[in-house]
């Protein structure tokens, strides 16, 4: 608890728990709008330490971190999605990488080069992969730390993703105090790794409907802190 507070202390708030969000992003960002819409009243009850989560700019290719998903004019300049090219590169400079950005719709298809340019090195390939997976591993580590940091995780699984049901994972091995968010209404069944995980304390499943979302994290988090949150309600028709 100390090095929660102490965490807590140097993001700028004092004595707050530290929250942490789950939401999908690599597997679809369909619910974008309803993760503000979490993140802005967690912030009610603590710091919110994912906030990048529900922003808008970020995109089912995940995060800019100079590997995939690295920005460039690829979305705009109609160059195919996967290739390696020059104007997709680390901030700052460094080798081309392998572009994750959609075409532009009715955009040219690039023109085809002369063929020694088509016979890409191997090591080309190789290297902007490895500065991928690179990404890749700063983006765990980093979330990782935060995870540890948390007092309380919340996640929103309505939405399938491979990375929340592997947030969750940890969070349960960390014996974090666990609040998973799901809407039957999507007409989706929720795994039962995570509703059968669900023990009414530590670990919670609540099913809600959409528009009353604020008002479900106002009754988790308005119970007194000392002691666990009553069980589940029932599930909303």
């Amino acid at each position: 608890m100390a090095a929660t507070m102490a965490a807590a202390r140097e993001r700028g708030e004092p004595g707050r728990r530290a929250l942490y969000f789950c939401g999908s992003i690599r597997g679809g960002r369909d619910d974008r709008a309803l993760y503000e819409r979490i993140v802005s009243r967690l912030r009610r009850f603590g710091t919110v330490l994912t906030e990048h989560v529900a922003a808008p700019d970020l995109g089912v290719h995940g995060e800019a971190t100079g590997a995939r998903g690295a920005r460039c004019g690829a979305d705009r300049g109609g160059l195919r999605p996967g290739s390696l090219h020059r104007n997709c590169t680390r901030p700052g400079g460094g080798r081309p990488q392998p572009c994750r950005a959609p075409p532009r719709r009715g955009a040219r298809p690039p023109a085809r080069e002369k063929e020694p340019r088509l016979r890409l090195r191997v090591s080309e390939y190789a290297s902007g992969w490895e500065e991928a997976a690179g990404g890749d591993k700063l983006i765990h580590e980093r979330d990782l730390a935060w995870l540890q940091q948390a007092d309380v995780v919340v996640a929103e699984v309505t939405q399938p993703s491979l990375g929340v049901g592997y947030e969750l994972g940890r969070a349960v091995a960390l014996n974090k105090r666990i609040l998973c968010l799901f809407r039957p209404q999507s007409g989706r069944v929720l795994s039962a790794m995570i509703r059968g995980a669900a023990d009414g304390l530590r670990f919670q499943v609540w099913d809600y409907e959409e528009g009353e979302v604020e008002a479900m994290l106002d009754r988790y988090f308005e119970a007194d802190p000392s002691e666990e949150v009553a069980a589940s309600p029932e599930p909303t028709a």
